[in-house]
């Protein structure tokens, strides 16, 4: 199914879509142009052409993530892997830092604002933030997600692999309570304590785990899970690119090594973005 057939199916948002079409590596006006021939055909399409008419800019500077590397080819295990994503988002946050966290934001800060603002409700809606969590924002980006539940956490852990996200975080957050960043090695969670965490979030972060091999992915889900307290919780939104059928056949036994329930296998929970929820929860005993 094309990104203009899920679009026309209401499975994903306008953004949504016009980041998929950009992202086959079509220039933005080609883009538009094409967009304009389907409508012709089907005028259900209009609101779609008429955002990205407006978003031009937006799509101009999506089509610069895309040739700057924003979907880096799979690499040979998990070292070349990490490596790869780390040089990536090192150029990509230069470029845009919002679009650099998540492209269908198209570069907008209000658009990921309300991207993330979906999120934080969701979470509220789940009673994740009703205690007051010590949360590890895993693969924090430039910290838009800390922010937002600076209020609402005991402490926020940002960790990214790279350190021009990391760079930014910083700075956006300066003066923020509760938050504090820092770079990690992609592989482990080294200087976490065992069980020193309430939630760990990890937010488009493993596709890019996964590129480096299944057995990466895995180690990361048992790092999580060591980080939990007891009957904490681990939410992954996408664990992968490959399609949403594999990830729910994986992640059950990678959740019952790594000593955790799994919730929730891959439901879609969103409108905004096509995020799907994988929810794990650490085993109590």
């Amino acid at each position: 199914m094309t990104a203009l057939d899920e679009y026309l199916a209401g499975r994903i948002s306008a953004p949504v879509a016009l980041m998929r079409l950009l992202l086959t590596g079509e220039p933005a006006e080609a883009v538009t142009t094409e967009l304009a021939r389907a409508t012709v055909a089907d005028d259900r399409l209009a609101p779609l052409l008429a955002l990205a008419r407006e978003r031009l800019d937006g799509l101009r500077l999506l089509e610069r993530i895309v040739q700057g590397g924003a979907m880096h080819a799979p690499e040979d295990g998990p070292e070349a892997a990490i490596a790869g994503s780390r040089a990536m988002f090192d150029r990509l946050v230069r470029i845009s830092p919002e679009a650099s966290v998540a492209a269908y934001s198209l570069g907008d800060p209000d658009l990921l604002d309300a991207v993330t603002a979906e999120l934080v409700a969701w979470l509220r809606a789940q009673e994740l933030l009703a205690q007051q969590p010590r949360i590890l924002d895993l693969g924090c980006g430039i910290g838009r997600l800390a922010a937002a539940l600076a209020r609402e956490a005991a402490s926020i852990i940002g960790l990214d692999i790279s350190g021009g996200m990391v760079a930014e975080a910083r700075r956006r957050c300066a003066g923020l309570p509760h938050l504090r960043f820092g770079t990690c090695s992609g592989s482990e969670l080294g200087g976490i304590p065992d069980g020193s965490c309430d939630l760990v979030l990890a937010i488009d972060v493993f596709p890019y785990l996964v590129q480096g091999g299944l057995g990466l992915a895995a180690r990361m889900v048992a790092e999580g899970a060591r980080v939990l307290r007891p009957g904490g919780d681990l939410l992954i939104l996408n664990f992968s690119y490959r399609g949403a059928a594999d990830d729910r056949g994986d992640l059950p036994a990678i959740a019952e090594a790594a000593g955790c329930r799994l919730l929730r296998n891959g439901t879609p929970e969103f409108l905004l973005w096509d995020g799907l929820v994988f929810w794990l929860r650490r085993d109590a005993a």
